[in-house]
């Protein structure tokens, strides 16, 4: 073969080359800088975003009562976005002075420290959550906090309860003695001590005293010393002297006395029921002893004189 056939041959074969190389090659370059396609491959670690979520609401976050009572809270909680069921803590923080509890919302009163919640469940579960003073004291008037917490892992939630305390006014009406039942002379005075205490939270402010005897028998004189209270704290125990005078022609035998207080605002009463036992005057004895005797001496008399005759 000629030397020129080979270059001829040789030019043919390079412009071809040439020809091929640009048909394939700039789709190539052009995918590879085409910012709209991605060819990387993802990581095996990575994972799409969670949606787990665990909601916690309470209709009545906000309870108010007298203090020394309890405030029970019906909370709703609801797990999302999961896979399996999931195991949740419960915590409760309590302001100092109360102790808390959790029971299931419904059936047994057992007290429960965590709860299996299933995000397949298209209805919330029911938690009542408790609190309540140590039964020693007695906490002031005032708002105070509680926080459920609900608590798996990083996932968790809280809600914020309040409990209103209310002051709780109450006081209590005693015998010096402790006995309900007392002896009084017809026409006489007869005193009856007996302490009045407040029990409550907040003071009493005049506090009266009244009284009431069944049957209604005329002619009784029932007074107090002192007559009323004007103020008394909490904690706080007056005496007070009852003087009980039956009319001097009251029939002796029992009758039922009734004692009661309460302050001017009538949120507080307490009363005391009391046999009161009438007796005969002393005069009047010695009186009934001597008809007795004059009766015999007569009687003896009498048979003397008839005696002899």
């Amino acid at each position: 073969m000629s030397r020129l056939k080979v270059t001829g041959y040789l030019t043919c074969v390079a412009l071809l080359l040439v020809a091929f190389g640009g048909l394939v090659i700039p789709p190539a370059v052009l995918a590879m800088s085409n910012g709209g396609v991605d060819l990387s491959v993802p990581s095996p670690g990575q994972k799409s975003p969670s949606n787990e979520e665990i909601k916690i609401s309470c209709q009545y976050p906000v309870l108010s009562s007298y203090a020394g009572t309890y405030f029970a809270y019906s909370v709703e909680l609801q797990y999302t976005g999961g896979e399996e069921p999931r195991l949740f803590d419960l915590k409760v923080k309590v302001p100092t002075g109360f102790n808390y509890s959790i029971t299931p919302g419904y059936g047994e009163g057992t007290e429960i420290a965590a709860i299996r919640l299933d995000p397949k469940k298209t209805y919330p579960d029911t938690l009542r959550v408790t609190i309540r003073p140590y039964v020693w004291l007695v906490p002031e008037p005032g708002d105070y906090s509680v926080t459920l917490e609900v608590v798996s892992g990083t996932l968790k939630s809280s809600i914020e309860l309040k409990a209103i305390v209310t002051a709780k006014y109450d006081l209590d009406l005693k015998t010096d003695t402790g006995r309900l039942n007392t002896n009084a002379t017809a026409g006489s005075d007869n005193y009856l001590k007996i302490f009045i205490t407040n029990t409550g939270s907040a003071d009493l402010e005049k506090i009266d005293f009244s009284s009431k005897i069944t049957g209604r028998p005329t002619g009784w004189s029932i007074t107090f010393s002192p007559e009323k209270i004007d103020s008394l704290p909490v904690g706080g125990k007056r005496e007070i002297q009852v003087n009980i005078k039956p009319d001097k022609k009251t029939i002796s035998g029992d009758y039922m006395l009734n004692i009661s207080s309460e302050p001017e605002s009538k949120y507080a009463f307490d009363s005391l029921d009391i046999r009161v036992t009438v007796l005969t005057p002393t005069i009047w004895g010695w009186v009934g002893i001597g008809i007795v005797v004059l009766v015999i001496v007569g009687l003896a008399v009498m048979f003397m004189r008839l005696g002899r005759r």
